[in-house]
């Protein structure tokens, strides 16, 4: 989740305040040993709440609904005090869980002697994990600072598409990656469209791999600036129910919510949104030395029905399976 750097602060910061004279080994250990054990949505506070003189409203589940529904709240400690968890939705809960959960399996290994400190530190495994992902795309074909703010209302947006991805059958977590990818080039004859189709999957790096980026000397020549955004997908589909994931509800809200911005040119502004399996992602989401998923052949005959994911007519996109047999 965006912006959580001062929430594991003040995280980190409580479990001081309960071990006030513990070396760093300790703390590490007492944190994953205690938030995994957390009775949320109980909030984690560093001192009272108080009330005070502005006209300004502090965090208060019993009197704002809209604070009763904040799933893990973190309380900011000076006056007026606000939750800086707030944008944690289901999925992002469980992911925060787990790894809660993970740390603290880790560390009883450290301390039997089982595990080295190292173990704690290893990369993410998100670009492992789910067998699909969607990729968001924000493209602007004009200067670096335009595409600065497109891309960042896309990106502040992203929320609202994981909270519907949510709630849509067959969905069991829709877990957003905390960071994005950027890159600029030339566009000289190549057509925008070819770009942005090409642009975050595997398939299309040969054609990626041939643009050029652009130079200070190119100022004055056409370039485009194009942002991608992941989301890991987890699909549980019932055996009862249909056979293919529906995401156009979600995903045609969340396009439009983001061509309604005021400042949208459609001249200047793309979005896309393509699905994206394990196995087709780009080379540029895994470090140096990482090993990229290998695909494990199956013979079997194919499903060409159930081997399709329905999507919004309005957005261009590669349509790849979700059938969960897959």
């Amino acid at each position: 989740n965006y912006g959580l750097g001062v929430a594991w602060a003040m995280l980190v910061a409580r479990i001081t305040q309960l071990y006030p004279n513990a070396v760093s080994a300790v703390i590490v250990e007492k944190f994953f040993n205690i938030y995994t054990k957390w009775n949320w949505p109980q909030p984690v506070l560093l001192k009272p709440i108080e009330d005070g003189p502005l006209q300004v409203r502090v965090w208060n589940p019993r009197l704002y609904a809209h604070d009763r529904q904040h799933r893990m709240p973190v309380i900011t400690p000076a006056y007026p005090s606000m939750c800086a968890t707030h944008n944690i939705t289901s999925s992002t809960q469980k992911a925060i869980l787990s790894e809660l959960e993970r740390g603290s399996e880790i560390m009883a290994q450290i301390n039997s002697g089982k595990s080295t400190w190292a173990s704690l530190f290893e990369r993410h495994d998100f670009f492992h994990r789910y067998k699909f992902y969607l990729c968001v795309v924000a493209a602007t074909v004009s200067t670096d600072e335009e595409h600065l703010k497109w891309s960042g209302l896309v990106k502040s947006r992203l929320r609202q598409l994981v909270l519907k991805l949510e709630v849509t059958d067959g969905v069991e977590i829709a877990h957003p990656y905390v960071k994005d990818f950027s890159d600029s080039y030339l566009v000289e004859d190549h057509k925008t469209e070819d770009i942005i189709n090409s642009y975050g999957t595997l398939q299309g790096e040969t054609f990626i791999s041939s643009l050029k980026a652009p130079t200070p000397e190119d100022k004055e020549k056409k370039q485009i600036h194009i942002t991608k955004l992941f989301i890991g997908l987890d699909i549980k589909l019932k055996p009862d129910g249909a056979k293919k994931l529906d995401i156009q509800y979600p995903c045609s809200e969340y396009y439009s919510s983001c061509k309604g911005w005021t400042s949208f040119n459609e001249e200047i502004h793309h979005i896309q949104i393509k699905n994206v399996k394990l196995y087709d992602l780009p080379n540029d989401v895994y470090v140096e030395g990482e090993v990229r998923p290998k695909k494990v052949s199956k013979k079997r005959k194919k499903d060409v029905k159930s081997d399709q994911l329905k999507r919004p007519k309005s957005i261009a996109s590669a349509p790849v399976p979700v059938d969960s047999a897959n």
